[in-house]
């Protein structure tokens, strides 16, 4: 069977500049860029090529992946799957999302490589704790199933986002109504009309972005 087949303190920071005041962040702008190219290799290749990259790159789980051969390696998938994308709107909804907050986090740690870099660091620790907490649920569960798409990521922007605007308060306030929105989605076991949501991801990645001090942190020496 193939892939897609089965797919169908309350320190302040330094300084809080107003978004496009230094112009839009290049980082931002290159990770944007690189998702949505890669999602278009991914909705226009052939199937063969499609299996591939979600080989290497999706989050899966359950008893029928067991023993799933994984090109990149088993850990790739806890990054690459930010790449990949079920369809036009995931992608552009994502995508937005991204260019929304990803100004905010980028601008607050700084600009130069470093920077530059911290942002980057920052986005694929939280897809990496929203695919580690997706694969716990797979176990859990012990249900197949593929989980792709950078909202994982996105959702640790969220409480990085309040912490630069209003510190622990901040963070918490913008990120309980996601909380509260991804238990109800548990609730329905995932089902939201024809999509099959990732809401084990979500919050994986929320309580990733809770680390986003310590960027700030690295950002301030």
């Amino acid at each position: 069977m193939s892939w897609m087949q089965i797919y169908s303190d309350n320190d302040p920071l330094p300084e809080r500049p107003p978004i496009f005041r230094r112009g839009f962040p290049t980082v931002v702008l290159a990770l944007t860029g690189a998702i949505v190219a890669v999602t278009l290799i991914q909705f226009n290749a052939p199937n063969s090529v499609q299996d591939w990259m979600f080989a290497v790159g999706a989050i899966a789980g359950g008893p029928g992946f067991e023993n799933v051969y994984r090109p990149w390696g088993d850990f790739a998938p806890y990054v690459l799957h930010a790449f990949l994308h079920g369809g036009s709107f995931h992608l552009m909804m994502n995508m937005a999302m991204l260019l929304a907050l990803g100004p905010i986090i980028a601008q607050a740690l700084g600009r130069g490589r470093a920077s530059a870099i911290l942002f980057l660091i920052f986005f694929f620790a939280c897809a990496s704790g929203g695919a580690a907490a997706q694969m716990l649920w797979y176990a859990i569960d012990a249900q197949d199933g593929i989980a792709i798409g950078a909202s994982s990521a996105i959702s640790g922007l969220l409480p990085a986002v309040g912490f630069i605007r209003n510190g622990w308060r901040g963070a918490w306030s913008i990120s309980v109504p996601w909380i509260a929105i991804n238990v109800v989605l548990a609730l329905l076991g995932g089902d939201v009309g024809v999509m099959k949501i990732a809401w084990a991801a979500h919050l994986g990645g929320l309580v990733a972005g809770f680390s986003f001090p310590v960027f700030a942190a690295l950002a301030r020496r």
